[in-house]
């Protein structure tokens, strides 16, 4: 037996509900042959009446009552997953996985997620902290949808897309010496020890203060941790030593913990999206467009900087 046809389903439907051919070919906009024919189609293909015909209209059979009561059930059905299909196209449903080793605490990613919620109340977001290697490995695999790291375009792994550059400070304590000045040298800190997680982007922060350090000539005191952010930030505040943060970190507070900014103007760290290109989520594709716009903002901002910045690997 051949299929039946949503527009069959729907003619019996709305001859069923207003109990006329006709009235039923006015509401739907079509001709009450065309409407007279889809019927009787289908009753020749179940081979029993659905409708009892008169001259006052049509009324549904035992038979027709039963098929009509199936049938809106699965026209309902049908309504509710075009309906559902085209909210999740649009980006009005669905989930976005986000990976981070950035804080949200502050800066342009906040900034993003902020207005994405305000437009997509009922996309769900889900985040996931975890290293570098792990987070390509899990965009890789498709179980998180686009993470933020240091760097540039040097991940042979996907598309990438520059968020925003963001200035250097040193998280120091607030009863050193170095907590009273409100701009910092590398000369002023080369004999400072330096505090570094095992996690995160600890290897990036760690050739960046190489770099920097020996620029002077000067061997680099730094030790090794095994802690997140946070309990590097508490070393720093028990007096261990200082450690290099971006800006976006500044959004937290630390007990005995300042932070001053470092550098020249123009020295700051790219932060950047990574995503795959395959990745057909509407949802990601409508964050990716809100985070353009902001890091256009972000880039005109910074129309003065110089050209020979030296950003993280």
């Amino acid at each position: 037996m051949q299929c039946l046809s949503v527009l069959d389903l729907k003619a019996i439907e709305t001859v069923a509900e207003t109990g006329s051919f006709r009235k039923s070919a006015l509401r739907l906009g079509i001709g009450q042959p065309a409407i007279s024919r889809r019927v009787a189609r289908v009753e020749d293909r179940i081979g029993v009446s659905l409708f009892e015909r008169r001259r006052s209209g049509a009324r549904l059979t035992l038979a027709g009552r039963v098929f009509v009561g199936r049938a809106r059930g699965i026209l309902n059905d049908l309504s509710a997953a075009w309906d559902m299909a085209r909210s999740v196209g649009e980006a009005k449903t669905g989930e976005l996985r986000i990976g981070l080793i950035a804080s949200l605490s502050r800066g342009t990613l906040r900034c993003v997620i902020e207005e994405f919620l305000l437009g997509h109340p009922d996309v769900h977001l889900s985040f996931t902290e975890a290293e570098r290697g792990e987070l390509l490995s899990l965009l890789n695999h498709r179980e998180i949808d686009v993470f933020i790291a240091t760097g540039t375009n040097s991940l042979a792994i996907g598309d990438t897309m520059v968020l925003d550059e963001e200035r250097t400070y040193l998280a120091v304590p607030s009863n050193s010496h170095l907590a009273v000045k409100t701009q910092l040298t590398w000369t002023d800190v080369e004999d400072e020890t330096y505090l570094v997680s095992k996690r995160e982007a600890g290897q990036d922060i760690h050739d960046y203060i190489h770099r920097r350090i020996s620029d002077l000539g000067k061997p680099v005191s730094l030790q090794w941790h095994r802690l997140g952010h946070e309990g590097i930030m508490t070393l720093v505040g028990l007096g261990l030593g200082i450690s290099l943060i971006a800006d976006h970190w500044r959004g937290v507070s630390y007990p005995n913990v300042t932070f001053v900014r470092i550098g020249e103007a123009d020295e700051r760290i790219p932060f950047s999206l990574v995503w795959r290109p395959e990745n057909d989520n509407p949802a990601l594709r409508r964050f990716l467009s809100l985070a353009r716009v902001h890091a256009k903002g972000a880039a005109s901002s910074l129309s003065e900087v110089s050209q020979n910045r030296d950003p993280w690997p």
